[in-house]
């Protein structure tokens, strides 16, 4: 569960760590083309039965998942990796990633597959033999990162772990997969193979963008790039365009893009910036101002009057704004998919306070807000 108040210092300096590291790991890189190409790592993507899904990841079993689970628009996605021998979240080897999908009221089966080579966790990135290691902790990012959902639930894209580095290779080697599945059936909608370093990833209603760069950063020598990989038409050709800027979210329809890092969530007070609005061809739909987060499913966290306090969340897809001065947002799964809970604090009859749920919105409806079963959120 993520939260977005009004930047720690903890927030704030994992972003300035990423910006030093790339500085640190800047003459450790040769220079190279980042694109879409044929690689040597096999991507094996299984169907699996109720029993082998029970099996590989029993229900509401949270100490072996990946991560918390996912909402889609069908149900609850959950992930778990294991090494061939069985053990749970080994960080080297051979490793498979059990994805595994369940209605939300009754836990009930829907699909599940397993996929290897195993999804990127911040973990198994880190001690990866790999480029990529460096950027581990983007992969938690709920926009950007490893495991993300669009906007309207109906898809899943996980990065993959990246083939381990022979001596020699730079980061223009390194080659990574990427699934998109489809959150109904667990099918494979489209997958892609991509080099170079991955800055992140996110998805639009109907395609599928990865930034790559030859550094771990894309302004300078880092040589940005953003391929779009369209959901719809899973024929047409990647369409990659240059970028110094960011890769740091998706509406329904646009990419979003900064020109520095831009946390999920923020705490005390967050420092703020200009977002771009992108079309997956490259040219500009607009901006947004004082911009202190970015959350899954398009919604955009902004700073209306710094000198006030005044919040808004903003939702450009529907033109959207929703006051949320004095209140506190958590990206939560809703029972339409990605969504937000929006929380005040109220007195509690003993001098104190505590937070409680005050309405909570979807990522894939007009964006009203919604005050009914707010019991579901209670004891989350």
């Amino acid at each position: 569960m993520r939260a977005t108040h009004l930047l720690s210092p903890r927030t704030y300096s994992t972003l300035r760590r990423l910006s030093a590291l790339s500085a640190a790991v800047m003459l450790a890189l040769a220079t190279g083309s980042c694109g879409i190409g044929e690689g040597t790592q096999s991507l094996a993507i299984t169907s699996l039965t109720a029993q082998e899904a029970d099996a590989a990841a029993p229900q509401n079993s949270r100490s072996t998942m990946d991560n918390d689970p996912l909402s889609s628009a069908e149900g609850t996605v959950s992930m778990v990796t294991s090494h061939e021998n069985g053990e749970k979240d080994a960080a080297g080897g051979d490793l498979t990633t059990t994805v595994v999908s369940r209605e939300r009221s009754t836990d009930t089966l829907q699909w599940a597959v397993s996929i290897k080579p195993a999804v990127a966790s911040p973990k198994r990135t880190e001690y990866s033999n790999s480029a990529q290691s460096a950027m581990s902790e983007k992969m938690d990012h709920s926009s950007t990162g490893s495991a993300v959902v669009s906007p309207d639930g109906r898809y899943l894209s996980l990065i993959l772990l990246p083939a381990e580095q022979k001596t020699g290779e730079t980061a223009s080697d390194q080659r990574t997969h990427i699934v998109v599945l489809d959150a109904q059936t667990g099918k494979a909608v489209r997958t892609a193979e991509v080099s170079g370093v991955i800055l992140g990833q996110a998805l639009t209603n109907s395609a599928l963008a990865v930034e790559t760069a030859q550094n771990y950063f894309p302004a300078g020598s880092g040589k940005g790039t953003i391929t779009t990989f369209s959901l719809t038409d899973t024929s047409a050709q990647p369409s990659p365009f240059p970028t110094d800027k960011w890769l740091v979210g998706a509406t329904r329809e646009n990419l979003v893009l900064a020109p520095d890092l831009v946390p999920d969530n923020c705490f005390d007070e967050c420092p703020m910036t200009t977002v771009s609005l992108i079309h997956a061809d490259g040219t500009t739909a607009g901006s947004i101002s004082g911009v202190a987060a970015i959350h899954h499913g398009g919604w955009i966290h902004r700073v209306a009057d710094p000198k006030s306090g005044e919040q808004q969340l903003v939702n450009p897809s529907i033109k959207k704004t929703i006051d949320v001065t004095g209140k506190n947002t958590f990206e939560r799964g809703v029972p339409t998919g990605p969504g937000l809970l929006v929380e005040q604090e109220v007195p509690n009859g003993n001098g104190s306070t505590v937070l409680k749920p005050v309405f909570w919105l979807s990522s894939s409806d007009d964006g009203h807000t919604h005050t009914e079963n707010l019991e579901q959120f209670e004891n989350h």
